[in-house]
């Protein structure tokens, strides 16, 4: 007989528990959408603020790289340039054949380097021009998004101060609800709650599950409200309380 008590005050001691998390989590809830859709909303612009961000920086090194390209390709040209003044020069003073021959060939190579390098230079031109082009108008758009970013965070700022002291003491009485409860029957209200839209505990509502609104067998009924055992529902697996 005492050990049946000891068992019924377990049961009703557990499901006075869980009630009162499931209120506390309804509370939670309830917090949380009063902030509607913020924190989301919040999360996205700074995803694309750091996605702006690592585009910009991405590009400003593919400028600078251009830029480089640019300036070694000048310097190159001008090189080649004066080599060709020099070689062309060197063509009026050539006394054989040979001599020709072999200033010519060295004139093709240092015409042939002329064309490299100017081509390099148009190339990376106009992709420095491009490249400027894309930083500006990222760093636009990732402006205009600082700034609803800043308004955003602001009222969420806002909201969350409004209820930060209640949550705050919401979350403490139910930690030190959770500790006390059965690890296992924790685990398992958590997994429901977390399934099922923030319910993990179900009263009985005529005659069925609060939750999911199956039928509960009479005697399955007597046994909850007795207290005599932890009850799930068959159906949606929530715990099911008088």
């Amino acid at each position: 007989m005492a050990n049946e008590v000891s068992v019924e005050n377990k049961v009703r001691d557990a499901v006075k528990l869980l009630t009162e998390i499931q209120q506390i989590d309804d509370e939670l809830k309830d917090i949380a959408m009063e902030r509607g859709d913020l924190p989301e909303e919040v999360e996205r612009l700074n995803a694309r603020i750091s996605e702006s961000e690592n585009f910009i920086a991405s590009r400003k090194a593919d400028l600078d790289e251009a830029v480089t390209v640019i300036a070694d390709r000048k310097s190159e040209l001008e090189e080649a340039q004066e080599k060709q003044k020099k070689l062309q020069q060197q063509l009026y003073s050539v006394k054989n054949t040979r001599e020709y021959d072999a200033v010519t060939s060295e004139l093709n190579f240092v015409k042939d380097d002329i064309t490299r390098c100017e081509n390099a230079i148009a190339a990376n031109t106009t992709r420095k021009a491009e490249l400027e082009r894309m930083i500006e108008d990222r760093q636009g758009e990732i402006e205009t998004v600082r700034a609803e970013h800043k308004l955003k965070n602001t009222d969420l700022q806002a909201k969350l101060a409004e209820t930060a002291e209640e949550e705050r003491q919401l979350m403490h009485r139910r930690d030190n609800m959770v500790v006390r409860l059965m690890k296992p029957l924790y685990a398992h209200y958590e997994r429901i709650r977390k399934a099922k839209d923030g319910r993990g505990v179900a009263h009985i509502t005529d005659n069925a599950c609060g939750g999911c609104f199956a039928v509960i067998p009479p005697q399955t009924q007597v046994n909850i409200r007795k207290l005599s055992d932890i009850v799930l529902c068959e159906t949606c697996g929530r715990i099911i309380v008088p």
